[in-house]
């Protein structure tokens, strides 16, 4: 768990179980508001912070399983268990909004829409400062452990915030007279939840594919460190895939052919030391060496 100072690695260990119970917390607190001031938005709204109560157990699992060592199974550790939280976590949300979307618009169509109270809006001023304190601890914490799972649940959160004032402006407008309001709120919320999800889960399928590592200024800088070492003629091919938070490095490297075993050795050691010192959350780097062949005549 590679984290910036004391304080941040405080953080890391305990975001879970702040997330956990701060859920636990927001979903009880909706649940009564909703029920006790007649809004269906805010009922919506406590399903999902269920759904949130079960990502935060996924995270702290996925949390725990992503960091332990390399083994004789995985030889690239346990990091992708990351991914695969972060596409359940998707799915959820997208079933999660799936629901809630039907529940509103059968309301809607029903014509059983209340007016509702004010615990209804209290709830839903609480839930909107709440979430918005876990969206930036959260965040603070995936982004410094570099963390899939973690910064998943992070903008899970932030779309809490939304969904929590979607809610509060339905409730506004429902006690004013605009009751329909309340489950569009509702569906509002729905398609908040559901746009987040498929990014979540679009994120977590990519991430258990191998999809190709895309950060173009760190494999300039790569390629630039690499090709100004002594001996190197070019790079022939460099890739690199994201284990969790770690990032593994296959370079191809074409060295001059009058170097010595040794030599090349010794600079493919000198290379690797090099991007692991310089690139924070490096698993591993592996170097391999060619020697340019011969050229086949012009007929």
């Amino acid at each position: 768990m590679t984290v910036a100072c004391n304080e941040c690695y405080w953080c890391a260990r305990h975001v879970g179980g702040i997330n956990l119970w701060g859920n636990i917390t927001l979903l009880i607190v909706k649940l009564l508001g909703g029920m006790f001031g007649r809004s269906q938005a805010l009922i919506a709204d406590a399903v999902h912070s269920l759904s949130d109560v079960i990502i935060a157990i996924l995270v702290i699992v996925g949390l725990k399983v992503s960091s332990a060592p390399p083994d004789d199974d995985h030889h690239w550790g346990h990091g992708n268990i990351e991914f695969i939280v972060s596409a359940i976590i998707g799915a959820l949300l997208v079933c999660t909004a799936i629901t809630i979307t039907i529940v509103s618009l059968a309301t809607i169509i029903r014509g059983a829409v209340y007016n509702p109270g004010i615990p209804a809006v209290w709830a839903a001023a609480i839930s909107v400062v709440a979430n918005e304190i876990m969206f930036r601890h959260s965040l603070c914490v995936g982004e410094q452990m570099d963390s899939p799972a973690m910064t998943a649940n992070a903008w899970e959160n932030r779309a809490d915030v939304y969904s929590s004032l979607a809610v509060l402006a339905g409730v506004f407008g429902a006690r004013i007279g605009f009751v329909v309001l309340d489950p569009i709120a509702a569906i509002i919320v729905g398609v908040m939840i559901a746009k987040n999800g498929l990014g979540t889960l679009t994120s977590g399928v990519k991430g258990i594919t191998d999809s190709a590592f895309d950060n173009k200024a760190m494999i300039s800088q790569l390629k630039r460190m690499v090709t100004k070492q002594q001996g190197i003629i070019e790079i022939s091919k460099l890739r690199g895939r994201k284990v969790g938070q770690k990032l593994w490095i296959d370079i191809e490297a074409m060295f001059e052919p009058q170097m010595k075993v040794s030599e090349v050795k010794k600079t493919i050691n000198v290379i690797r030391e090099n991007v692991i010192n310089q690139f924070d959350g490096i698993g591993d780097v592996v170097i391999v060496s060619r020697i340019p062949g011969p050229r086949l005549k012009e007929i």
